[in-house]
């Protein structure tokens, strides 16, 4: 539907836009313009949480608006007011602006439970205060990813036995880390090869210590099909990702038409540069190694080879239920401490659903959850991460996406200061190809994963 623009003080009648596509258990309905400048909608997802007792965190969803002139083709990032008042959220949700974009506008804003409670959230209505509209008509779309909150404090590196672990010094010991301080690579080094020790970590990159929202899922290829259906048609074609049938990997149809066949599967076969547009067109960042470490273990002390559900013991995917669907899981029985992964080159190869573990009533092992509760940081699709080994990986400030990426002549491309090019990436958490070891949290085996290939196995996420 298209609505005009014209002075803050005409009124508009409801009229419905786009709904936003779905993430793994997130609706978002029809999306209304109350007045010029207010949109309105529904909200629904499932498992949501908030405790005071550990992990002492929460989840939320990161909203983000686009909006196109009815006149053309192309949508833009629209901001929003950067005054938490503006906007309202109703029982048990809130509103949360982080304030980490400029003072006078705010790229997005996060909804979040206001207080302790458990349980789905169905239906909860939300108002968006948009800024800066010029005259004119324009459609609108609502997105949202779904976040974990993971809190401000200290943490460990490494657990004195995987390769390439960090280590404290040369001690064995694990590195527990108290601050964003700079890091000396005398005083934090690896295992195994020296090859792997990082370089000296100045005080602007992120170390994992300062609270951040990880997004709670891996990237899924209905989220990336989206974005792809959502920027220009050269910045699509720049980013295409290639299907891969054999490997759980269907997108076709063609722009601004695109459709991922199972769209809550993760997204494989992305490049450096794929993740990062996605990440900046949605204004968030990618994450570090080091921040991988905290978001996986929290601040428990490490365990030798544990995995994201806390231990070593593991179960693999061998029977999969209502396959390509928005349900899909594995039936395989999951026994006492052991947490369940889709990894070690098992068929069907690829990647499963995003969260396939997460049941009512599992725990945390069985949901194959980290310590904050983030989904399938062991195994299913290699996380993307910024590396600490390489100078292009050391130099990562973590500035946030601004919802934009490069137009012509070089369209399809992350415009963010202080992101690293695809050498200061690295590779962490295992995936559906590969064994065990590679799932353990401190694994560094990928460190050196200095090229822009595609692979079958690689996925990621973001953070803010």
């Amino acid at each position: 539907m298209k609505f005009k623009i014209l002075t803050p003080f005409l009124i508009i009648t409801m009229l419905v836009i786009y709904k936003s596509p779905l993430a793994n258990n997130l609706s978002i309905g029809d999306v209304t313009l109350l007045n010029d400048s207010t949109l309105t909608f529904e909200i629904s997802w499932e498992n949501s949480w908030r405790t005071d007792s550990p992990p002492y965190n929460h989840d939320a969803v990161w909203l983000f608006v686009k909006k196109r002139d009815c006149g053309g083709s192309q949508w833009s990032h629209t901001d929003l007011s950067p005054v938490s008042t503006a906007h309202t959220a109703s029982s048990p949700l809130e509103v949360y602006i982080d304030g980490k974009d400029a003072s006078t506008n705010a790229k997005g804003l996060f909804v979040r439970r206001s207080s302790v409670g458990a349980g789905n959230i169905s239906s909860s209505m939300v108002t968006l205060r948009v800024r800066d509209l010029p005259s004119g008509l324009y459609d609108f779309k609502v997105f949202g990813i779904e976040m974990v909150q993971i809190p401000q404090g200290a943490f460990y590196l490494g657990d004195g036995a995987s390769y390439g672990s960090f280590q404290k010094s040369t001690t064995g010991e694990p590195y527990h880390v108290t601050s964003e301080s700079s890091i000396s690579n005398s005083n934090l080094s690896s295992l195994t090869t020296t090859s792997a020790r990082p370089g000296n970590l100045p005080s602007s990159y992120p170390k994992g210590y300062n609270e951040v929202y990880c997004m709670k899922y891996e990237l899924t290829q209905g989220q990336y099909t989206e974005f792809l259906n959502t920027i220009a048609s050269d910045q699509a074609a720049t980013r295409a990702v290639p299907q891969l049938t054999a490997y759980r990997l269907l997108i076709t149809g063609v722009w601004p038409t695109i459709v991922a066949t199972h769209p809550h599967r993760a997204m494989t076969n992305m490049i450096w540069d794929d993740l990062t547009a996605y990440l900046d067109w949605s204004a968030l960042r990618p994450m570090t190694e080091l921040e991988f470490e905290k978001i996986a273990r929290g601040p428990a002390t490490p365990v030798k080879h544990e995995k994201a559900w806390g231990t070593p013991l593991i179960v693999g995917v061998t029977s999969i239920v209502t396959d390509g669907t928005a349900t899909e899981s594995a039936s395989n029985t999951i026994p006492p401490a052991h947490g369940i992964s889709k990894y070690n080159n098992t068929t069907p190869h690829g990647p499963m659903r995003v969260g396939f573990a997460g049941k009512p009533g599992n725990n945390r092992h069985q949901s194959g959850a980290s310590y904050y509760g983030v989904m399938d940081l062991s195994g299913n699709a290699s996380e993307t991460v910024v590396g600490s080994v390489h100078a292009n990986g050391t130099s990562f400030v973590g500035n946030l996406g601004d919802g934009e990426i490069t137009t012509t002549p070089t369209p399809g491309i992350q415009n963010v200061s202080g992101w690293p090019n695809y050498l200061g990436r690295t590779l962490r958490g295992g995936s559906w190809r590969y064994n065990d070891t590679y799932l353990s949290i401190s694994d560094r085996s990928r460190y050196n994963y200095y090229n822009n290939s595609r692979y079958n196995y690689v996925g990621g996420r973001g953070v803010r």
